[in-house]
Formats: structure tokens, sequence, C-alpha cells
């Protein structure tokens, strides 16, 4: 319905409503004899204290609303409409204990008191509705805040009360007994109509049809109604007083109605509204929920899988397959096609589809092909107008549409990512988007293998020399640490042979002694060995490499050399050098002849290279000094060092095992006159002709040394007394009838024996010291007996 037909409508109504109103008053008026009454003052009174309490309760139930409404409504309207009736109801509660035959409040009470405070209560009603009309609904100005107002109107409200009771007679009076209503009365109470036909009016012109404007002006004509009942009245107690009262409690109704209106049913209904709203949104949410649930459910796990995959996979085929099965589950697509560039065209990596499509795909003539160039997402609606680009798989299919993404890697394409569908149109850009995420797992995919693989390498790479220092630190023997790294080698390269040699430098130039080897025939061990020993003093192969003869191999050329040795093997020789001295080779080989090891491992052979270089040199230096710290630099023997460390050990053996040891210790008789006769090289001369005849006198089970001077021990394990002592006999006479020739002399010399045995039965605290102390005082016998004898410990 149209607003004008709605405001004709609402007009049409309050004219009848006025009507019927005033035609009830016309009727009392004319048919007085028939409907006008004066009613007994007992019953007056207590229909007239009803239907004021009726009208105090209404306006405090306005008020009680409106308060409680407005911090949902904000409506200053209602505010200030609900304040007036506050205070209206106040000034309706004196005007009833002002009433003639109620008890006295605080004054006498009359019928003038009680009219003073019902036309101030008319006249404030009729103001503030009229008023009301041009108060915004929404105000933000703080004079309208609900406590401020409370307060304003409790305390006008109050004062206004004061005012009655305290100065009535100094006010306008409102009725003079036995004459009625005077005519400042009639006068308000006309002013007060016509507020009222004013407001209706105003109301009217701004919203006539709706509800609640509508319910006011009805109130505005009950209360125009109402004040004409009241100027018609002659006695308090009549008809008309009662008639107004009546109409004054509809007047009051319809205010309430019409606040109930805008501040609890409009905002009920507004929720309710919103409510169905909210509810048919939920209701299409859900759906929309339940279908975005299940594709995140399929998405998440794909994702799921997809990550758990490239975090547990390290394959790159493996991780591209598991990509490619992901796309298609998200997709919900069953021709899936995932390519890597390869020597300028592209290789399927990895596919799902009902047919195989080729290994290899020109780039110039498919739609991969256009992704790769482009180096952009692409969508085709209809792969039908590109016969060109079709290849023999996506025709046998019947595919008809298709999206591409490239695939990068540190930011350069190396591959596309392709779905197909049987449907024309069946992709969007957003789709050609969301490609992209998986062509991203895929480049992802490609950096972590390649990351793993390059990790594995590192680390094997790493590991190995970790084990190679931790050998050099261990190992002792050149022979042992040269076996331990060709080993490694050999197996961290998956060679097919492998032989290692140590460097021997002598007179006559460099020989090799092969240490370790695996996969080689002896011949072509020896083939090798005579070629690195080919008794020069600077590059051992010169002939074979490109360096020239005379060229020394500098510390900082430790690069493999690459050669084929008996046209057989494809050799890669490792040469290993510390000191610009080369230390020792290592070869590895393989039968293919195009395999060998990678120049990117050149980096870590040439450390592996130095690292043992300096162990084989360190070792041999090892091997030097302990050399020197345990013989006698002059007659290559034992020193006394080594020969008390060996003499505790077969100690020990014996009290072990139960076994015999004997010891001989033996001086040169008159040495120092050899010394003073023919100098003391004469005599360094027999001492080392000494070591050498001792050497070849005793069992090569015995241990032979200097003690001291021209002192010298001989320790001889699982030997008894008997048997020392006749070794000891024999060697004695050998020396006798011996010629030592020093300086073109021939010196002949005698030596002095003495022999003493230790058993496990033997009764010795301190066997070591015992047993030679025991020897030593033996020869000291020997000598004192004429020296050039063999004397023995016979023990107590």
């Amino acid at each position: 319905m149209s607003p004008l037909i709605n405001s004709i409508k609402a007009n049409l109504q309050l004219v009848a409503l006025t009507s019927v109103l005033i035609g009830i008053l016309g009727i009392f008026s004319w048919l007085p004899k028939v409907f006008y009454i004066v009613y007994d003052n007992e019953f007056y009174l207590i229909i007239h204290s009803v239907s004021e309490i009726i009208c105090l309760a209404i306006g405090i139930s306005v008020f009680v609303v409106v308060w409680y409404g407005w911090p949902q409504t904000k409506n200053s309207r209602d505010l200030i409409i609900a304040m007036i009736f506050l205070a209206v109801g106040l000034l309706d509660l004196a005007h009833l204990l002002s009433y003639k035959g109620m008890p006295d409040f605080i004054t006498l009470n009359s019928e003038n008191k009680a009219s003073l405070f019902w036309i101030i209560s008319r006249m404030l009603a009729s103001a503030g509705l009229l008023a009301a009309v041009y108060i915004p609904r929404r105000s933000k100005n703080p004079v309208f805040h609900r406590l401020y107002l409370l307060t304003v109107t409790i305390t006008m409200t109050t004062a206004c009360i004061a005012l009655v009771v305290l100065f009535e007679h100094s006010l306008i009076p409102m009725f003079i007994p036995k004459q009625g209503q005077t005519l400042a009365k009639l006068a308000f109470e006309y002013t007060t109509m016509l507020l009222n036909i004013l407001a209706i009016y105003m109301y009217g012109h701004r919203n006539p049809s709706q509800q609640a404007v509508f319910l006011l002006r009805v109130s505005l004509v009950c209360s125009l109604a109402s004040g004409l009942a009241f100027t018609l009245y002659d006695n308090v107690y009549d008809s008309f007083n009662l008639i107004g009262h009546m109409y004054k409690i509809m007047s009051y109704y319809c205010v309430l109605r019409s606040l109930l209106q805008t501040s609890i049913v409009r905002p009920y209904m507004r929720i309710s509204r919103l409510n169905r709203t909210l509810r048919s949104m939920v209701a299409k949410n859900m759906t929309l929920y339940k279908e975005t649930k299940d594709s995140e459910r399929i998405l998440q796990q794909a994702f799921i899988q997809l990550g758990a995959t490239l975090a547990s996979k390290h394959d790159l085929e493996g991780m591209l397959q598991q990509v490619v099965s992901a796309t298609g589950t998200v997709f919900q697509c069953d021709h899936v096609y995932l390519a890597l560039a390869e020597n300028k065209t592209l290789k399927i990596m990895a596919y799902i589809s009902s047919f195989k499509p080729p290994d290899i795909i020109n780039p110039e003539k498919s739609f991969m092909g256009k992704v790769f160039t482009e180096k952009k997402p692409l969508v085709v609606n209809y792969i039908s107008h590109y016969p060109e680009w079709i290849i023999e798989a996506v025709s046998l299919a019947g595919l008809k549409s298709m999206v591409g993404a490239p695939i990068r890697h540190n930011g350069n394409v190396i591959g596309v990512l392709e779905i197909f569908s049987r449907k024309e149109r069946d992709f969007s850009q957003h789709d050609a988007q969301f490609l992209s995420v998986f062509s991203h797992h895929a480049g992802e995919a490609i950096k972590n293998a390649r990351a793993y693989a390059s990790t594995v390498e590192s680390f094997a790479e790493l590991s190995l020399l970790y084990d190679i220092v931790k050998e050099l630190a261990i190992q002792k023997s050149p022979a042992a640490i040269l076996t331990r790294v060709t080993d490694k080698l050999y197996n961290l390269f998956a060679a097919n042979v492998a032989v290692a040699f140590i460097m021997h430098y002598r007179d006559d130039g460099i020989h090799t002694e092969p240490v370790f080897a695996t996969g080689f025939e002896q011949r072509e061990i020896d083939h090798l060995q005579h070629v690195f020993s080919d008794g020069k003093m600077t590059w051992p192969w010169s002939g074979l490499s490109s360096m020239d003869d005379g060229t020394a191999y500098e510390e900082t050329q430790r690069g493999l050399i690459t050669m084929s040795v008996l046209l057989s093997r494809r050799l890669n020789i490792l040469p290993l050098l510390a000191s610009g001295k080369l230390q020792g080779l290592i070869v590895l080989g393989w039968n293919d002849p195009m395999q060998e090891i990678p120049p990117s491992k050149d980096l870590v052979l040439s450390t592996i290279a130095s690292q043992t270089a300096i162990g084989l040199e360190r070792a041999y230096l090892y091997d030097h000094f302990q050399a020197m710290a345990l013989t006698d630099p002059l007659t290559r023997l034992a020193n006394r060092r080594q020969f008390e460390v060996v003499l505790e050990r077969e100690i020990s053996r014996t009290l072990s095992y139960h076994r015999p040891l004997s010891l001989i210790m033996l001086d040169i008789d008159f040495f120092k006159k050899v010394n003073d006769t023919w100098g003391h090289l004469a005599g360094d001369v027999i001492l080392q002709r000494m070591g050498t005849v001792i050497k070849e006198g005793f069992r090569p089970t015995d241990m032979l040394a200097r003690y001291g001077g021209e002192e010298f021990a001989v320790v001889l394990p699982e030997t008894c007394l008997e048997e020392a002592t006749q070794l000891a006999e024999n060697f004695r006479m050998g020396i006798e009838s011996a010629n030592f020739e020093a300086a073109d002399t021939i010196i002949n010399i005698t030596i002095s024996l003495g022999v003493a045995t230790f058993e496990s039965c033997s009764n010795w605290t301190e066997p070591k010291t015992e047993l030679i102390d025991a020897a030593d005082q033996a020869l000291y016998r020997a000598k004192q007996q004429g020296r050039n004898r063999v004397e023995c410990h016979k023990p107590n």
C-alpha cells in the first residue's frame, strides 16, 4: 500500500475516533436529563482514585519502558516523552492526594488545589508531546542523557508541587466553590486542546501511517476529548468529570502503546527480522561451509600428505610423483603431467593419466612448451583450437581444456605442471594461480632433493675427512695409514680397482712398495710398480704425464692425474706430497674408460691428499724418532731404555708361563787400553764391529743391547742357565778368534761374560733389578778371575 493511502486511512480513522469521542460528550449535553449524573461523594472518590492510580501506573510504566529500552534504542524523543509522563504521573499523584474528600496533602485539600495540579499536568503533557515532535530521535547533545534529564525532571516536578502546596492562594484560582471553574481554568483547558490539535497535525505531517506515530495521535485525540469534557462539568463529581478521566486513561494508554512500539516492539521486530535473515544466511553459509569444509579437508589431506612426502622422501621422482598425485586429488583431475627441462627439451618426470605420454616433449609444439617459454600460467579453454600443440596422449584421452603453470627453482623456470579436463572452459585464472601453488611445491621438491643429495654428498665427504683425520691420529704405521685411506676412497667413489704405494727414497732413486690392492691382477700391480719406480728423483712417471722430465712436482699441484694403463682401465692417480716430497700414491680405476672421478671432487681430494701425505710424513718421522729413542746410534743395537722395557716384559712372561729367562752381561777386556793406544775412533770402530758380531752370534729371538760404554747385554727368553752358559762360551770363543780392523790395524780383543737365570720359582722381590745385579756380579767375578771367561750366578 502506498504511503499516501496509508496517510489518508490513518487520518480518516482519527476523524472517526474524534467524532465518536466528542459525540458521546454531545449526547450527554443534549440529553442531560437522561445521561447527566452527579455521583455520591464517596463513590466518586473511589472511582476518581482508581482512575488516577491507573493514570499514575501508566505514566510510570511509560517511564520504565523507555528508561530500560534507551540503552538499545538511544531514542532522544522517546526519552523526553518518558520524562514528561514521569512528571505528569507525579503531578497526577499530587492531584489525587489534594482532591477534596482525601486526607489533607501537607496543606488543606480543596477543589482549587486539585485543579491547579490538574491543569499543570494537562499543560505539561500537551506541551511536552508537541515539543517532542521537534526533537531528533538520535541526538548526540549531552542534554539528552537520561540521568541528566531524570535529575532535572524530578527537581522541577518537586519544585512545582512545592510551589502549589505552599503558595496556592498566591496563584491564579482554577476553581471557586459554589461558582465552579474559573475563566482562567477554561482558558488553560482550551489552550491545552489547541496544543493537542497542533501536535496531532505535526505528528501527522511527519509520518502519519507509522504505528507508533498513529498511537500518539490517538492519544492526543483522547486528550483533546478529555479536555473538552473537563470544560463541560459543573460539579467535580458529575458525569463529564468521570468521562474526562476515562478519556485521560485512554490517552495515557495510547502513549504507552506507542512507546512500547518504539522501545520494545520495534527493536524486537528488527531483531526478529535480523534473526530470520541470519537464519537464512546461516543456512546458506552452512551449505557453503560444508562444501568448503569438504574442499578444505581434501586440500588439507593433500597438503599434509604432500608435506609429509617432501619431508620423508629424498628421491626426486618419488617427490614429483607425490606432487602430481596431490594436484590430481585437489583439482579432481585424472590427467596431470609434470615435465622438467633437459637438453632443450621437456622430459616427463611424473604423470597421472590413462594414456602414457611421450618421455620427451618438443617445447616448440606443445602446451607445455608455451608455458615454459612464456614463464607464466596458461589457461586454454578449447584445446581443439590448437591442433598443432596437441600431443597424442591428449588426443586419445579426449581432453578439451587445460591449465599449466611453470615450475621455478632459484628464480629460473625449470619445468611445467599441467592438468587437463574433458570439459571445455573447465578452468579459470583462479585455477591457474592455485595450480602455481603446486608448481611451487614441485620446485621445492626439486630444491629439497638436490639439497639433500648435496648434503648427503657433503656429509660423506666430511665423514671421510673425519675418518681419515681420526685414522691419522690413531695409526702410526705408514702402511696402515695408506691402506685405510685408500679403502675409504675406493668405497666412496665405487671404483672397480684400487692400489696404494708407499715411496722409499734410496741412493738409486725412488722405489714403490704396494701396501693395499683390490681388483687388480698381480701383473697390473707389478707394471704400475715398475712405472712408478723409474729411478728418477723428480716426477716418477714423467714419461706418461704432460709434464717435462725436469719439472719438479710442486706441493700445490695435487690434482688428479688421469691415464689409461695397459689400455684396459681408466685410472685416476692421486699423488701424496708433503714438504715437497712425494710420500705415496693412490690409484683408483674403472673398467669403463669413460668413467672417472668428477672434477667437482678435486677440492676434497686435494684436502685428503694433503692430510694423508702429512700423516705419512709424520708416521715416517715417528718411526725414525722411535728408533733414535730406543736404539744405540753407534752399534745399532737397542739402548739401555729399550733393554729394560724388554727385560721387564720377558720377566712378566716368565712369571705367567713358568719358563726360564737368562741374561748375559758381557764387557770388552782392557777396552781403555784400546782407546789409549789406537784412539777413540778406533774404539768406536771396535764397538760398531762388536754390535755386528753380537747380532750374528746370537739367536733371532734374543734381545741384544748396549748396556753402557763397552758393556753389552743379551736377554735370552725361555733359556735355562746351562744353555745360556753354552751360548756365552761359544760367543766368547768367537770373539777371541776374531780380528777387528781399525785404521788399517788388526786388533784382537777378548770379552768377559756373566750369566744369570730367573725362574718363576725364584724368591726375588724385584726380579728385574736382582737379575741384572746377579748377571753383573757374575761378570765381576769373571774379570776378577783373569778375564776372557764365562762365570755363572749360583743361587743360594
